[in-house]
């Protein structure tokens, strides 16, 4: 990176980087991706590298599959059954006893496919509730709605019950996909979906065979009414099924053994590392997709094909009845048509996703349907129209059950999938509408109309489904022009990887931007030199670790490096000489810019040759550093992320982790004579080791990788010398402090942010975040949050998720191999910020870069006014409860509270106390690397009280959340000191105290009070008056008296914290 400085600037450039990968795409009705600038910081595609026993997993899946597309297809099958069986019921007696006159039929149709669209938010439900609960309760109501069609005594009631069954179904049947996803990867879910669908032509099956059984009695209530009851009495039962035997999540399924889950996890994060899952709404790509020719045909196929998907089951019965048959055959024979239906179903999903041509099946079977309905209404031979109903049957549901995959396959990030599941739903639901509509009574007994018109839509189909695959083969092969084949793009990745790939938008042709080569420009110059800030930054996704392992012609079966390649070689050519220019628009003097290499291109076999281009393009000869010099730096920018750093010291790349130990004391840095000690278990290394070794020998040879690893860590330990200054300080402090950087630590800091008890965590910023060693070690607790998290987590790539698994077999043997560790602090410096940190004078590394960071911002006054801040805390603790200011309330804090005082004075009035509240993470501090979360929060506190607290209720959720991250002690004080602030800031408007006329000062003295008969403390503030400076008016009497009522009330028991506070008396004179 480089680094601009108006002095003494000095600067770096590192390479010690991850990947740009590119997947190669197999189907050509999949649309690959062209690479796109603006989509330069998309989240990662990773190789599937999670370690995962091939014959436990088979065998997870297995029980999956006999549990959760099974349960869910069950219930699908009941809810058709009940949705559908008005059909058979219509022909067993209830138009006769309904009056079905006229349309009157058609309308207890139509309402039902009304309600289910209105409804159909509800399917939002599996999200907020637990899914078993919430299948529980849709299919308890629509059972009992089912049920009570039975008591229906006119058509009004039979339309409202159809309504409510309506809604009811909607709240079921669009979520269920969604469910299985939790458990089944991407590659899997078609030939799932399949089976779940498939239940629409097995319900049909049974629906005729069961109203035959049903119906051919003489019970004592009407054929039609026992029909009702009989079929909707069992969803009653099942949505106990439902309750106790859904599981919602693979970690919570109780069938499954420890060693399952655990594959299920790793599953889990696989999945993830495959999928575009990330919080919130892009904006954009719904916008994009509303222009998506591609989202309009899949939705308009949908259509189409909804018009006899809807029809068919419903008036099934009676088209067999009008062909002659009686009452009672007609009913057993609608079944044998629906089963071949059921089989043809999931033999084409699954055929669809083996051939990759999703398309020329729902073209094929589509064809197949429009020749079936052609017959059914041409034909007068009762056997040609019965074949044709087996083609009808054989063509819409298999054609239903592919075109939901592929809408999903063409569309590339959540955003965009969404809307074009939003845009499928909104067309495609109003097929129903029209289907259940266009066989009226008049029509029969040929129904000619009716036939013909799902004829015709299934011709459309036709003609829609090779549209879009001829609009796909046109676009991949545009893309496949500029960016290579998928043979092509091959070549970059190893046989042995298996990247995702083929089936999202962004997935075949896109390159990935991965945690990649830096380049920054920072300004050492004073005042801010200590905090080192950043002017420029910039990320390159080439993963020169990676690249070497993405060469087929020279990696072996056990993963040898190969050379970097030449097209990576060039790619990091191209972006160094662009940063040239940058350098140039920020005039960087050439000898303040400095690249470095570590590990990746330490140990390329090409390395010279290499370092040897990229001075032969640029000019810049590049440092290599090495290991030893790599772990030293690294531990310069932890000491330069923090004040007074004192501890263990571990820094986690790709390729390898360093330890050592570090103490800062005045500037001075000092870390282990010996250097650091360093292994190769980066993230990306180590996931490969782990993967080789269970590939290898399973279970016990990755033990022997934990082992050794273990043994490594805890000898290095020992040969570090940790010194017993120390020590000493360690157990003074109470704490064994343990530093961590890298992109893998970080990855997992934000994890522990997600789960933490404040929640959602208020702070971004992972520099300073701390947190006890059995947080940290709580791997387990990582573990599942990742895993069964449905949105991308904040701070953590798809990448480093897929490397979760990897660090928690790091942290479980750094924890064992470091007993002594008791605290862990994470850390944004790493080894750019150790160079420039090693190159600043002594003097300037020995200031506190909490008071470097708030010195610009300082009043002209800064020292007088913290004088009078700190002279409003009692130096000593109170007799009775030992009360006193917490430790966090250092001088150095008190003082960086006085450089920042006024600040926010020029914000417009009613945004001054928010303004303060977020300035540490948002504001002026946010990009001030080397403050902890606790001074962020108690800055913050403290600021927004000192501009009186007033906010929003935006703001005030937000405030919450930040005393949640420190003690009741720490926030009560800070309420103290901001009103005490207040009296300061008013008194001295400017900020420019005179030496000789100053107008007030403090004094605090502890008292003894007796209250409710009990003696407790009382915290005295004197505030003296100087009236002659003051111009002796009675103004400055009126501020003071109305501040001081103010800091009054916030030693009122109601205004305590977690029963934290004391009494305040404050006397002025």
């Amino acid at each position: 990176m480089g680094f601009f400085g108006k002095k003494d600037a000095s600067g770096d450039m590192t390479g010690n980087v991850d990947a740009i990968v590119a997947a190669p795409g197999s189907d050509p009705e999949k649309q690959q991706v062209a690479h796109d600038e603006e989509f330069r910081t998309a989240l990662p595609q990773v190789p599937q590298t999670v370690t995962i026993d091939p014959a436990v997993e088979a065998r997870l899946v297995r029980k999956l599959d006999l549990r959760v597309p099974t349960l869910l297809g069950f219930l699908y099958l009941l809810s058709l059954l009940d949705r559908s069986n008005i059909g058979n019921a219509k022909i067993a007696g209830m138009e006769e006893d309904l009056h079905l006159t006229g349309n009157r039929y058609t309308w207890l149709l139509t309402i039902f496919y009304i309600s289910y669209t209105l409804f159909e938010f509800l399917a939002l439900m599996w999200k907020i509730m637990p899914p078993h609960r919430w299948a529980a309760i849709t299919v308890m109501s629509w059972g009992i709605v089912a049920t009570c069609q039975a008591a229906t005594q006119s058509w009004g009631g039979m339309m409202a019950l159809r309504f409510l069954l309506g809604m009811s179904e909607a709240a079921f049947g669009p979520g269920s996909p969604y469910l299985l996803s939790f458990f089944y990867r991407r590659q899997e879910l078609g030939l799932r979906c399949g089976m779940f669908l498939s239940a629409a032509p097995l319900a049909n099956t049974f629906a005729g065979a069961l109203a035959y059984g049903i119906t051919s009695g003489h019970a004592k209530i009407a054929n039609w009414r026992l029909l009702f009851l009989v079929e909707g009495s069992p969803s009653l039962v099942a949505a106990f099924l439902a309750w106790f035997y859904l599981p919602d999540h693979p970690a919570s399924a109780r069938f499954l053994t420890e060693e399952e889950k655990a594959v299920a996890r790793a599953r889990s994060l696989r999945r993830s590392g495959e999928s575009e899952r990330v919080t919130g709404i892009n904006w954009k790509e719904l916008w994009q997709t509303l222009w998506d020719a591609k989202a309009w045909l899949t939705a308009l196929m949908y259509f189409s094909c909804n018009v006899s998907f809807s029809s068919l089951p419903v008036f099934l019965p009676t088209i067999l009845q009008d062909m002659g048959f009686t009452s009672i055959n007609a009913q057993g024979l609608t079944a044998p048509p629906f089963f071949a239906s059921f089989l043809v179903t999931i033999a084409t999903t699954w055929l669809a996703d083996r051939i990759q041509q999703r398309g020329l099946v729902i073209a094929l079977f589509s064809l197949i349907g429009a020749v079936g309905y052609v017959l059914l209404a041409t034909c007068t031979s009762v056997g040609v129209r019965y074949f044709g109903v087996f083609l009808a049957a054989i063509g819409v549901f298999p054609s239903i059950a592919n075109i939901l995959p592929w809408v999903l396959n063409n569309q590339g990030s959540d955003s965009r999938r969404g809307m074009g599941i939003v845009i499928l739903n909104i067309i495609g639901q109003c097929g129903p509408f029209l289907g259940t509509n266009v066989f009226p009574s008049s029509d029969a007994p040929r129904y000619i109309r009716g036939q013909s018109i799902c004829a015709a839509f299934m011709f459309f189909t036709v003609i829609l489904a090779l549209s879009l695959r001829t609009l796909l083969v046109w676009e991949n092969r545009r893309l496949d022009k500029k960016y290579g084949t998928a043979a092509e793009r091959a070549e970059q990745t190893t046989s042995k990887e298996n990247f995702t790939h083929g089936e999202e938008n962004y997935g075949a042709g896109f390159r990935y931007v991965l945690n990649g080569i830096r380049f920054s420009i920072t300004d050492l110059s004073p005042p801010s030199a200590r905090i080192m800030p950043i002017v420029f930054q910039d990320r390159a996704g080439i993963s020169l670790y990676d690249a070497q392992f993405s060469t087929t012609t020279t990696t072996t079966s056990e993963g040898t490096r190969g050379p970097i390649p030449d097209a990576i070689i060039e790619q990091v050519v191209d972006r160094l000489s662009q940063f040239q220019s940058t350098c140039t628009d920020f005039q960087v003097p050439r000898e303040n810019i400095y690249v470095l290499a570590t590990e990746a291109t330490r140990t390329a076999p090409n390395s010279e040759a290499f370092r040897a281009r990229i001075k032969a393009v640029t000019g810049w000869e590049v440092r290599l550093l090495s290991k030893e010099d790599e772990g030293r730096i690294g531990a310069l920018g932890i000491a330069s992320s923090s004040a007074a750093v004192a501890g263990v010291a571990m820094d986690l790349g790709g390729g390898s982790t360093q330890i050592t130990w570090v103490m800062e004391r005045d500037g001075m840095v000092r870390t282990s004579p010996k250097g650091s000690f360093s292994f190769p278990y980066g993230a990306a290394a180590l996931m490969k080791r782990l993967e080789r070794a269970q590939e290898v020998g399973g279970g016990e040879a990755v033990g022997e990788v934990k082992e050794e690893m273990r043994r490594n860590f805890w000898d290095a330990y020992r040969r570090l010398e940790v010194p017993e200054e120390l020590v000493e300080m360690a157990k003074r402090r109470g704490r064994f402090d343990l530093y961590l950087c890298g992109g893998g630590f970080r990855g997992w800091g934000y994890v522990l942010m997600k789960q933490s008890k404040v929640e959602p965590y208020p702070i971004p910023i992972i520099n300073g975040f701390r947190v006890k060693r059995e947080d940290f070690h709580d791997t387990v607790s990582v573990l599942d949050v990742v895993s069964d998290s449905d949105e991308k987590i904040f701070g953590v790539s798809k990448r480093r998720a897929s490397q979760i698994p990897a660090v928690a077999v790091l942290v479980n043997v750094i924890m064992d191999a470091l007993p002594e560790i008791t605290h862990i602090q994470f850390c944004q410096g790493g080894v750019r910020e150790g160079f420039l940190f090693d190159r600043l004078p002594s003097e300037v590394r020995a200031q506190d870069p909490l008071l470097a960071a708030t010195m610009p911002y300082a009043p002209p006054s800064a020292n007088a006014i913290r004088e009078l801040l700190q002279s409003t805390l009692p130096t000593s603790s109170s007799p009775i409860g030992s009360v006193h200011p917490p430790p966090s309330f250092t001088s150095n804090l008190v003082a960086a509270i006085a450089n920042l005082l006024y600040a926010h004075s020029q914000v417009p009035r009613e945004s001054r106390s928010a303004a303060a509240l977020h300035s540490t993470t948002t504001g002026m501090l946010a990009s001030t690397n080397c403050l902890s979360h606790v001074e962020r929060a108690l800055i913050g506190l403290v600021l927004c009280e000192r501009w009186t607290g007033d906010l929003a209720p935006m703001d005030q959720a937000y405030h919450q959340q930040l005393t949640r991250c420190l003690s009741a002690q720490e926030v009560w004080w800070c309420q103290y000191l901001g009103r005490v602030a207040v009296i300061v800031g008013d008194v001295y408007p400017a900020g420019r105290v005179s030496e000789t006329q100053w107008r007030i000062r403090f004094e605090t003295e502890w008292e003894s009070i007796v209250k409710k008969k009990e003696t407790c403390d009382l915290l005295r503030l004197n505030v003296r008056r100087n009236d002659v400076a003051a111009g002796a008016t009675s103004v400055l009497q009126d501020i003071l008296q109305e501040r001081a009522e103010k800091v009054e009330k916030a030693g009122k028991r109601k205004n305590w914290v977690q029963e934290y506070g004391v009494r305040i008396g404050v006397s002025i004179c």
